[in-house]
């Protein structure tokens, strides 16, 4: 089948409609625009029991929704809110009409009538009559049209639900008839009355696997090598823990100790550089000083030596003046006394100067004499202080030796205890299972569903890893079904181990797998699926505990994957904008969003002025 459009109307209320394309329809826009209600609405339509109130939907009486059936014929199904009754008009109706239905039919499924939607559109598809089982007595009833629903339709909740797809009502007494409806679509049959009990094999190999679990359960007591039972090993483990705890205390308080002490250690080598630095700029300077100062006593005795020379020269020889270099007979008497007393005057005045320099620098010499004396007393302070240090470190490592060998001790033995309590708790899981093998009564049970072929599975599991791949979601993508709990794993996870949008996406790509499935083996299926926020919760996984949104690339993929390869009809609801070009591929309608011509489903309320 194929649904054409979605119509609410009522007496002067301007319609609310969506036309669905051919292949795929994209509703995407802001929260509470009427997306997700048009999946109840359709859901509705056929023939669940309840469609949720809104505002927005007050004064409209009638809802429609128009079908292309398998073999062509175009009806238009009429219900109203709040009632049990669908009518059935022959073609597309999309207004309030007067004309008599073909048809009027009940809502609930009943397997002794035909006037109810549920066989009326199972019939079009050729899945009426078929049976399902609905507990471990063999008990059976019809298919149903809301069995196909449930797995066609797929509401938000139930998209991201922890629970796999196949148990759709999460109720465990459903659990036996939903999965009998998937084995339906995996295999074109429907339950057979009468099917033999527990033949003399199956219990040869029930009683084969009570003796395996009783070597086992031998086994893994044999494994125990501490004594007591799982309660002492418990108590045990508690006062372990607390034991483990005050010691590590004790050595975080000395771990905290010593790290303290490497810091101040730390300043204090700082310091010693520093110490050592300055040391040597000193040292350094009094070299220097210590050479001028031999310079400024090699001017003073030169000075003295010039002074002493004066006062001779002029007295000891005749000849030219020793001062003006006149020869004698130019010479006039006394001139040599005057000459003497400048150069006398000379050197007075150069010999006090040197000597204030001198008197001054012996003054900075004694001075950085002192600072050097200074700064080996405190290199000498230094060295006491670090030695202090190192003496409180080694007392810390020698008291942090003992408890860090009694934790190792500590740790090892709770290892121990915890392996001892998982063996304890295998044995009990082994000891329950036996106890249910032995319970089982001998007599034959019941008929029961001959199971799905395994190639079958292999098959469909294949079509789930072909879409998540295609979707480019990050993995192997391996799927894998298991028939004993319904359960889908992809990489050897549960789908209900992984995170919200994980789960979301895995249930879109089972959702459609399973529709790709029936197609591609003329199985009876509806023809169409509707899922509401496939893509929207998903993150790439980027370690344990964070995750990111998801990227552009896989919604970009997964748009154009159901748009080019799916075989029939999907409705996808999101929040989120789709890719830009969607709309060369697709039917889109965008609901309060910038540039869209639609504020939601329903059309705004006119206010009166």
């Amino acid at each position: 089948m194929t649904l054409l459009h979605l119509t609410f109307v009522g007496p002067g209320k301007e319609p609310a409609t969506v036309d669905f394309g051919p292949k795929l329809t994209v509703i995407y826009g802001a929260s509470n625009t009427g997306k997700s209600f048009i999946v109840d609405a359709i859901d509705y339509m056929l023939g669940a029991g309840k469609l949720k109130e809104i505002e927005e939907a007050e004064g409209y009486t009638r809802i429609l929704l128009g079908l292309r059936l398998p073999d062509g014929k175009v009806i238009t199904l009429s219900r109203a809110p709040e009632t049990n009754k669908i009518d059935v008009f022959a073609g597309e109706v999309r207004k309030l009409t007067a004309q008599a239905p073909i048809d009027t039919l009940s809502t609930v499924h009943n397997a002794e009538s035909d006037r109810n939607i549920s066989r009326y559109l199972l019939k079009a598809i050729g899945a009426d009559g078929q049976r399902v089982r609905v507990n471990a007595n063999g008990k059976l009833r019809t298919l149903s049209l809301r069995d196909l629903a449930h797995l066609c339709v797929i509401n938000e909740t139930q998209m991201a639900a922890p629970r796999s797809p196949v148990l759709t009502s999460g109720q465990h007494t459903k659990a036996t008839a939903e999965k009998s409806v998937f084995r339906f679509l995996m295999t074109a049959e429907g339950e057979a009355e009468g099917q033999a009990g527990t033949t003399d094999v199956e219990k040869q190999v029930s009683k084969g696997k009570v003796d395996l679990l009783t070597r086992l359960i031998n086994d893994a007591e044999t494994s125990l090598t501490m004594e007591g039972n799982e309660a002492q090993l418990r108590e045990q483990l508690a006062r372990l823990e607390s034991s483990l705890a005050e010691t590590s205390a004790a050595v975080g308080e000395l771990v905290a100790q010593r790290s303290r002490l490497i810091e101040r250690n730390h300043a204090l080598e700082a310091q010693k550089t520093d110490n050592r630095r300055r040391t040597n700029e000193v040292q350094v300077l009094v070299a220097r000083f210590g050479l001028l100062r031999q310079q400024y006593e090699s001017d003073l005795a030169r000075l003295q030596m010039v002074a002493e020379a004066g006062n001779l020269l002029g007295y000891f020889r005749a000849g030219a003046c020793v001062f003006c270099g006149a020869e004698p007979e130019h010479q006039q008497p006394g001139h040599h006394l005057a000459e003497t007393s400048q150069l006398q005057a000379a050197v007075i005045a150069e010999t006090r100067k040197t000597n204030e320099l001198h008197a001054d620098l012996l003054t900075t010499i004694e001075d950085l004499e002192e600072q050097l004396a200074t700064l080996d007393t405190e290199c000498a302070g230094i060295r006491n202080t670090a030695d202090g240090f190192d003496h409180k470190l080694a007392e810390l490592d020698e008291r942090l030796t003992p408890h860090n060998s009694d934790m190792q001790d500590l740790i090892a033995v709770r290892s121990q205890i915890n392996a001892e309590l998982a063996t304890h708790a295998q044995i009990q899981r082994l000891k329950d299972i036996k106890a249910d093998l032995s319970s089982t009564s001998p007599t034959p049970p019941p008929a029961r569903s001959e199971g799905i072929p395994a190639s079958d599975l292999v098959d469909f599991e294949k079509l789930i890893q072909k879409a998540l791949l295609a979707w480019k979601v990050r993995g192997e993508n391996h799927a894998n079904y298991d028939e004993s709990t319904a359960e889908i794993a992809v990489d050897a996870r549960k789908r209900a181990g992984h995170g919200k949008g994980m789960r979301s996406i895995i249930h879109a790509a089972f959702t459609t797998a399973l529709a790709r499935y029936c197609v591609d083996r003329n199985i009876p299926h509806l023809g169409f699926v509707v899922l509401d926020s496939p893509v929207l919760t998903y993150r790439q996984p980027e370690d344990d505990t964070n995750d990111v949104i998801l990227t552009e690339d896989v919604v970009e993929h997964f748009y154009r994957d159901l748009a080019q390869t799916f075989p029939r009809q999907v409705i996808v609801i999101e929040n989120k904008t789709p890719p830009a070009d969607i709309g060369n591929y697709a039917r889109v309608y965008p609901f309060s969003v910038p540039g869209s011509q639609r504020a939601g489903f329903f059309p705004p309320v006119q206010n009166d002025t």
